[in-house]
């Protein structure tokens, strides 16, 4: 004759429950208090449980209930559940209130490099147990870490046909020419023209790279096309082209924010050209079919106060 096996199936949570607070307290008429139900009801649903087991786990045949060998064995494992249940409330009350945590952040070069420091520093700053992880890459990579679920927000040019990464306007960057203060160009004291500009010696960003685009577009716009032929230096680093400048090599264009810390300390000069108007699209992307952890949220909302105009043209909440 064999014995039915035990059929753990027919448990619930809610009756482990009740067996957890009778073993603790020792006591039918103080769980039922405990639990807001009915001793009968408490009664019915140990029952069920032993039933269940086919042991006993309580013996009633003093006055006061103890646990019996099997009801101490399930004891130990209901201890070890409910503490994994109070392990997991306390981890989520602490990643709610940004005590623990992790964020990562994608972005392109100029975002990376030159705009989030500040913005990384001041969150680390009020949330110093969140740990911050920085990836970088060109566009179309950090939004595909986005998509992939790898980081949780990207900082870059537009991308055309994501699928789950949602761009939204951030910031439009002003692009401004700079060139060496002790420049000649720097001591002509008017604005040079376009095709002054165009052969004055650039230090251009590679070809395809997005700065080499922009400036070539704006020199069309305006009907140069000296840059063409004009003689210049190709340089594939942003921080390369920048101490070139720096050491007497011509002009460039850059974003504002990649040389803004050199016009503080004036290692570079602004140099004023003609029509000069270009500017680049920073975006904030997202993925859209994954709900923002509380410290990507935060982040956001520090972002969105270090934004250079502060008002954009599309909230970055909605």
């Amino acid at each position: 004759m064999h014995n039915k096996q035990v059929s753990i199936s027919r448990m619930n949570l809610e009756h482990l429950k009740t067996f957890h607070v009778v073993a603790s307290l020792g006591s039918f008429t103080e769980a039922a208090k405990a639990l807001y139900m009915t001793q009968p009801a408490v009664s019915q649903q140990i029952q069920g449980i032993e039933h269940a087991l086919r042991n006993p786990l309580f013996d009633r045949s003093k006055r006061q209930i103890r646990l019996t060998a099997k009801g101490k064995i399930l004891f130990s494992y209901t201890q070890k559940l409910f503490g994994i249940f109070r392990e997991i409330e306390n981890v989520f009350n602490d990643l709610n209130h940004l005590l623990t945590g992790e964020l990562t952040i994608a972005a392109s070069a100029v975002m990376g490099n030159y705009f989030l420091s500040s913005v990384i520093n001041e969150f680390y700053k009020k949330y110093p147990l969140i740990s911050i992880r920085l990836e970088m890459g060109d566009s179309a990579y950090v939004t595909h870490l986005v998509e992939e679920g790898v980081a949780d927000v990207a900082l870059s040019r537009h991308v055309s046909g994501l699928k789950h990464c949602r761009q939204k306007l951030l910031m439009k960057e002003p692009y401004v020419c700079v060139c060496r203060p002790s420049s000649p160009l720097a001591a002509l004291k008017r604005p040079l023209s376009p095709k002054e500009f165009a052969e004055s010696y650039l230090v251009m960003r590679q070809r395809g790279s997005r700065m080499r685009s922009k400036l070539e577009e704006w020199f069309k716009s305006v009907g140069v096309y000296e840059f063409l032929t004009a003689p210049a230096i190709e340089v594939n680093s942003l921080e390369s082209s920048k101490r070139l400048i720096a050491c007497g090599f011509g002009a460039a264009a850059f974003p504002l924010v990649a040389v803004s810390h050199e016009l503080k300390r004036e290692a570079l000069s602004l140099l004023s050209v003609e029509n000069f108007s270009v500017t680049a699209d920073y975006f904030l992307g997202y993925n859209d079919k994954r709900e923002l952890s509380p410290a990507a949220f935060e982040f956001i909302s520090l972002l969105s106060d270090h934004m250079k105009p502060k008002e954009q043209s599309e909230s970055i909440h909605s």
